[in-house]
């Protein structure tokens, strides 16, 4: 590598760490002189995708507030799986909903602090909390919500303390897919040792789901949509390490496919598939952070294709964590909305 790219890369982080870490330096007019980060959007309006309706939700405070509105209108059932789950408000909405008399089933991953916190609150209060067996060098990553199995929340939203900052997307849901995502919840009931039926998968030609453990569902679909395009991808990754999708990346750019990547600076261990990225005329960016996360794990292809969700585009993300992505195959208004997003951080970044 390059002593120019080193020292850029090097400057970025070092800004990340001092804004992020050094808050004392805003009084010397250090971070202010920073451009501002990209502003995060409110929720798309509803889409039909086919059988389904999907609202897209990009973090922030309006997510967490329909989050919330949806745990507390629920009537009769409650399913939680989320990596990292901190937040008082859910947690307070969680515990009203089984005081209320709804079935309440929370998938917690007991090495994550906060979640195993949460996990031993709720399980005082009477909530059903199950942990995922993890083991070395994988955790349940998982980010979903199903009520009254009518409507689902599922993307790469965590519900800490620190997430509604970070930007990221989820989807709420309606139509068949949900019965798909209550079926990864169920199976994932069985894995943590209890017994329960599974039903089988749901024909919904609009949205795919698809998961880690037991299979690998993820990264086929990811090099898909990268081989499939056309016209345009664009990106927005926590990290990327997985070789085989940096040289599909290369691939594209070389069959005249507009690519634009951009990175979150506090994850070095991107630093050999920028490199090699950049070496191939690929555009990639590093995003601007004032302290927050680029945390999400999306690509929108040719305008109208999208796949996002909870899995890192590495070999924990793809491999070995469990994890749950959607595919939404061909939704123009859905793939604008999320663009909208992305390319006001894109910008941001220059």
């Amino acid at each position: 590598m390059s002593d120019v790219w080193w020292s850029g890369r090097l400057l970025a982080v070092a800004v990340t760490a001092l804004v992020a870490g050094c808050q004392p330096l805003a009084g010397t007019g250090f971070a202010a002189s920073l451009p501002p980060s990209a502003p995060l959007l409110p929720p798309a309006p509803a889409v039909r995708v086919g059988a389904d309706e999907i609202t897209l939700l990009r973090s922030g405070p309006p997510t967490f507030a329909a989050l919330r509105s949806l745990i507390d209108g629920a009537r009769v059932s409650v399913h939680v799986e989320v990596y990292e789950f901190g937040r008082q408000d859910l947690i307070q909405s969680v515990e009203a909903a089984r005081q209320r008399g709804v079935a309440v089933t929370v998938i917690d991953d007991p090495s994550e602090i906060s979640s195993a916190a949460t996990a031993l609150r709720l399980r005082s209060q009477g909530v059903d909390v199950l942990d995922y067996p993890v083991r070395k060098l994988m955790i349940d990553h998982v980010k979903l919500l199903v009520v009254d199995a009518a409507v689902a929340v599922v993307g790469g939203i965590n519900w800490g303390v620190k997430s509604a900052a970070n930007h990221d997307y989820d989807v709420e849901v309606r139509g068949p897919i949900v019965a798909n995502l209550d079926r990864v919840f169920a199976r994932d009931v069985v894995t943590c040792g209890r017994a329960a039926t599974v039903p089988s998968p749901v024909t919904d030609p609009a949205v795919i789901v698809a998961a880690t453990l037991p299979a690998t569902e993820i990264r086929p679909l990811a090099l898909d949509v990268i081989n499939g395009a056309r016209a345009s991808l664009d990106l927005e990754l926590f990290v990327l390490t997985d070789t085989g999708i940096v040289r599909a990346l290369e691939a594209a750019h070389s069959r005249g496919v507009a690519l634009h990547i951009l990175l979150d600076p506090s994850q070095p261990s991107s630093d050999p598939s920028i490199q090699a990225l950049h070496s191939a005329g690929v555009d990639v960016r590093l995003y601007r952070s004032h302290g927050e996360l680029l945390h999400a794990k999306a690509i929108v292809a040719d305008e109208a294709r999208v796949l996002f969700g909870s899995a890192n585009w590495s070999g924990g993300g793809f491999a070995r964590n469990h994890e749950l992505d959607i595919e939404i195959v061909q939704s123009p208004a859905i793939a604008l909305a999320m663009l909208a997003q992305i390319r006001l951080n894109w910008n941001a970044s220059a």
